[in-house]
């Protein structure tokens, strides 16, 4: 038996849960419910062409579920993964459009980052015109693309307005004011000890803030 549960659903349809298996004679069932809800549901897992796997009703934006997975062979129950309760948050449809740009926009700031510690080493360089794509790279990324993933996600286009704090994310909007910060100490110093700064906190950023 093979299987990934998702921890995050984006989708526009049902949650689908699947196992993949061989054994022609397996069955099961999963038992959930919201994380703020006692009420559990059972529902039977039904055998797709080499797959058990049943629907969850697609939740509200912000709902978290909590279930678990069992399999029954030979009047053996057996949960997977043994002993764990899985958790899934529904978030609405992000279109790809926004998702794809979302991404590529602070990969290319992340790029640029690099390229301007790199410059460390380089006699001339044109570590200010990078500087200044940079910011502009994560100030879009902070300000405008996350708000708008997060309209998406929220559920709240054409139907609400948000909370500010809904909108914006601090670890999101940190890398558009560390480059202020850092374009801003480069274009009045000629130390190159701000390049190095400015990508290595970048780097450190995006691997335990991020």
């Amino acid at each position: 038996v093979t299987y990934a549960f998702d921890k995050i659903f984006r989708g526009k349809d049902n949650l689908k849960i699947s196992l993949r298996t061989d054994a022609n004679l397996l069955t099961g069932f999963v038992i959930w419910h919201k994380n703020n809800s006692p009420i559990k549901d059972t529902i039977q897992l039904k055998k797709e062409k080499g797959f058990l796997s049943c629907s969850i009703s697609l939740q509200k934006p912000g709902t978290e579920i909590l279930y678990q997975v069992f399999l029954q062979s030979n009047n053996s129950t057996t949960q997977i993964p043994a002993g764990q309760t899985l958790r899934t948050k529904f978030w609405g449809f992000v279109p790809v459009s926004i998702s794809s740009t979302f991404t590529l926009t602070f990969f290319l700031g992340l790029l640029l980052s690099i390229r301007i510690g790199l410059t460390y080493f380089e006699p001339r360089s044109k570590a200010k015109t990078f500087a200044i794509f940079t910011l502009i790279s994560f100030s879009l990324y902070g300000f405008f693309l996350v708000p708008v993933k997060r309209l998406f996600e929220l559920g709240a286009v054409n139907q609400r307005a948000p909370e500010l704090f809904e909108m914006f994310s601090l670890p999101d909007l940190a890398f558009a004011f560390l480059w202020l910060v850092v374009s801003i100490a480069m274009f009045n110093s000629k130390n190159k000890n701000w390049n190095v700064a400015g990508a290595v906190a970048t780097v450190i950023g995006f691997l335990f803030i991020r």
